[in-house]
């Protein structure tokens, strides 16, 4: 499961300006960092410049595939290796959960720091039902005549410290078939959607949040508060963007972990 690749589709690093009593743009060169640490996988980091406003902004001379980039955790220390496009990685690192981590590097003259703990595996991860029916609908004549709304799919977990849980629901079916008769729309809905990040210890699914038949991907995801902070940030008024609360100094983006665990789930026609 390419869980970075997923929960990429829901968040994009902020841009981060500010302005002078004049109103003219500000702009400092701070990298953009971007690394999400799982278990199971190495530990990978991508930084990336800001995209300023301003078209005359100076960049820094850093050269962003060439960064001395320290990770740390515990005793162990170690320079990750640059793979290109900004990416580094720590092949001989294996990320584990409830484990402490920092990166450091120079950049523009200043120390970028950032660290993070790898929260632990959900636990007690259930649904109310593994198949849920849902009638074929036709966007021109609406809902079939005696057309019942099938009960919402309850998702529980253990949740005794508040932290927080975010659930994606995606279709792995090669080319599955729309609940929608969408006729010659090219437009088609995504097969992937989400349920806001919440600290409570469960959610549920509308029948009408499907999109397709076959099989779903449930997975819930235990992330970190400045993962949930950034990602009310940026649904947040694009006129008014700031750094959002993460761990990250002198730079911005994010640096987290998160830990997941699976259920599937069948929609059929009746």
């Amino acid at each position: 499961m390419k869980i970075k690749a997923i929960l990429f589709l829901i968040l994009i690093a902020a841009t981060a300006v500010t302005c002078n009593k004049n109103g003219e743009v500000e702009f400092t060169d701070f990298p953009i960092v971007e690394s999400y640490l799982v278990p199971g996988q190495f530990l990978k980091v991508k930084v990336s410049r800001q995209l300023p406003f301003d078209e005359n902004a100076e960049y820094s001379p850093d050269d962003i595939d060439n960064l001395s980039i320290t990770v740390t955790s515990g005793s162990y220390s170690s320079v990750l290796s640059p793979i290109g496009k900004g990416e580094y990685i720590d092949s001989s690192l294996v990320v584990y959960e409830n484990i402490h981590y920092e990166i450091t590097f120079d950049y523009n003259g200043k120390n970028v720091y950032a660290y993070t703990i790898v929260p632990s595996k959900p636990i007690n991860f259930s649904q109310s039902a593994t198949t849920i029916e849902i009638q074929k609908m036709d966007t021109t004549s609406g809902p079939p005549i005696g057309f019942e709304m099938p009960d919402p799919v309850q998702l529980t977990w253990d949740n005794y410290d508040g932290s927080y849980y975010i659930v994606i629901v995606e279709n792995i079916e090669s080319s599955p078939e729309p609940v929608q008769d969408l006729g010659e729309d090219d437009d088609r809905p995504d097969f992937v959607f989400r349920k806001e990040p919440n600290n409570s210890s469960g959610t549920e699914i509308s029948s009408m949040d499907f999109q397709y038949y076959g099989t779903h991907r449930l997975i819930l995801f235990h992330v970190l508060s400045d993962y949930a902070a950034l990602y009310d940030d940026n649904s947040s008024n694009s006129q008014n963007l700031s750094n959002p609360s993460t761990c990250i100094e002198n730079g911005y983006g994010i640096f987290t972990g998160l830990n997941a665990d699976t259920l599937y789930i069948e929609v059929v026609e009746p």
